[in-house]
Parts: C-alpha cells; sequence; structure tokens
C-alpha cells in the first residue's frame, strides 16, 4: 500500500513534503530505481490531485457564499422597502381615518341642523294649515253671502236701441258696408269691437241666424294681418274649427288677411280692403 505524508517542520520556514510508500515486499521488488521513481510520480500527483480539488471546493464554497449574501442583501432590502410601504400605509390610513372621521362629524352636523329645521317646518306647516283653515272658512262664509245675494237680486240685462240681447252681450248687425279697418274703427267708436266669436257654440248658431236674414257677407274681428298668425282684434290666438270654414280656407289667396262670414255662413279670408257689412259686439248693461 502506498501512504501520502504531508509534515509542516517547525525547524525550517519552508514545509517539507515527505512521501511514504508502503509495499508488499512480496508482489514488487524492493530498492530499484525504477520503483522509486514511480512511487515519487504518484505521490506528486496525488498531491496535485489533492490541491486542486480543495481549490475547486473553496471556490465553491466563496462563489455559493457570494451568492447567498448577495440573496441576503436583496432580501433585506426588500424588507426595508416593505417596512417603509407599510409605515406609509399606516400613515394613510390613518389620514383617511381621520379625513372620515371628519365627514363623519360634518354629516352629523348636517343632519342634526336638517332635523332641527324640519321640525321647525312642521310647526310652520302647522300654524299655515291653521291659517288656511280660517281662509278657506271665511271664504266660503263670503261665497255664501255672495250667492245669497245674488239669488234675491236677478240683474236685468239690456241693449240699446238696433243692439240684439243674447245671453251677456249685445249684437249690431250693420246696413251699410265698409272696408275691415273701417268697420273695426266704427265698433270702436260705438264702445264694442268688431265681433269676436265665444267658444260657446250657442253664440255661433245666434250669428248665422241673424245673418241668415240677409244675402250679404259680413266681417267679423278676425285677422291675421299683423302676427301672420290668425287672431282676434283684442289680440286673443284664434282656435281653428275647420268646420265653420269654406273648402280650402283660409288660403290667402292675394294677400286675404281679414275673416268674412260669407252668404253661405262660412268663415272664408278676403282682402280687407273689400266692402262688407259688418258685426259689432260688446257686453249687455245691467239695469
Amino acid at each position: 500500500m502506498a501512504e501520502l505524508r504531508i509534515q509542516d517542520s517547525s525547524s525550517s520556514s519552508q514545509s517539507k513534503l515527505y512521501c511514504v510508500l508502503n509495499e508488499d515486499i512480496n508482489m514488487r521488488p524492493p530498492h530499484t530505481w525504477k520503483g522509486r521513481l514511480w512511487r515519487k510520480e504518484y505521490c506528486f500527483l496525488l498531491m496535485c490531485g489533492t490541491v486542486i480539488l480543495f481549490m475547486t471546493l473553496l471556490i465553491t464554497v466563496s462563489v455559493k457564499m457570494k451568492h447567498q449574501y448577495s440573496k441576503l442583501t436583496e432580501v433585506e432590502n426588500k424588507v426595508t422597502n416593505l417596512t417603509s410601504s407599510l409605515a406609509l400605509l399606516s400613515s394613510n390610513q390613518q389620514d383617511l381615518m381621520k379625513h372620515q372621521y371628519s365627514k363623519l362629524t360634518e354629516v352629523e352636523n348636517k343632519v342634526a341642523n336638517l332635523t332641527s329645521s324640519l321640525a321647525l317646518l312642521s310647526s310652520n306647516q302647522q300654524d299655515l294649515n291653521d291659517r288656511f283653515t280660517e281662509m278657506l272658512g271665511e271664504l266660503k262664509a263670503d261665497l255664501e253671502s255672495r250667492i245669497t245675494n245674488l239669488t234675491q237680486r236677478k240683474p236685468v240685462l239690456s241693449c240699446e236701441a238696433g243692439w240684439h240681447l243674447f245671453l251677456s252681450n249685445c249684437y249690431k248687425l250693420s246696413t251699410n258696408k265698409a272696408s275691415w279697418q273701417t268697420a273695426r274703427s266704427y265698433c270702436s267708436g260705438q264702445s264694442a269691437l268688431l265681433l269676436i266669436l265665444g267658444k260657446d257654440s250657442r253664440e255661433w248658431d245666434f250669428i248665422v241666424q241673424r245673418a241668415g236674414l240677409s244675402s250679404e257677407s259680413y266681417w267679423i274681428g278676425l285677422t291675421d294681418a299683423i302676427t301672420g298668425q290668425w287672431r282676434w282684434v283684442d289680440g286673443t290666438p284664434y282656435t281653428m274649427n275647420s268646420s265653420q270654414w269654406e273648402p280650402g280656407e283660409p288660403n290667402n289667396l292675394n294677400e286675404e288677411d281679414c275673416g268674412e262670414l260669407t252668404k253661405s255662413r262660412k268663415l272664408n279670408d278676403a282682402q280687407c280692403s273689400r266692402n262688407f257689412r259688418f258685426m259689432c259686439k260688446k257686453t249687455a248693461s245691467e239695469n
């Protein structure tokens, strides 16, 4: 068997290497120069392999330690950042809680003010209801008194000579002819208006009946000359009723801007300068 021994000598600063090779004398003849040479080469190779293996192991361990140290440093940095983030998050959370608490307090104050206002409003509403009930009672009593007075005293309506009474109005049908503007001025001089027809169908029937006593056309107080829309002479809008008009009318042919009641007792638009009879209307007098 061969045996390698490495010994550090204390008597000298330089290390000495001793290689002892033990062999079975029965296997190889001792004291040959070839045997001694082989034993020296084998010892050197064994020594070099051991040194290389040791250095390789040392480098591997060093590399692993450096890698682990780098990982440890990275973990420490991450822990530091995480700690800083947690501290910032905690600070933001505290600020948020303070803001929410402030908002909650503000809402509570508003609710308290609203409750107080509602209570005051409820009290005022009750006072208003009481006052309204009182006024309603007074108005009811006043209306009952007026109705009683009107029932006891029924007014008598009358019209001037030449005027015809119907319901609560007086009507006059002219015998002379004039333009629409002249007819309007004449009625105004009589404290009346060129005929304005209301929504009561009985008035339309009355006018048609009175106009039917002659075979003439009559001006009425209807025009679209001012606004382009049909209106009565007092400025109120006219509600179109096609059943009262001649077929296809009004058509505004040749600037026909004034309303007439034709011989067939239908409405038609005609030129305002034409001469027709006319009708005036005013409120009846009470006696």
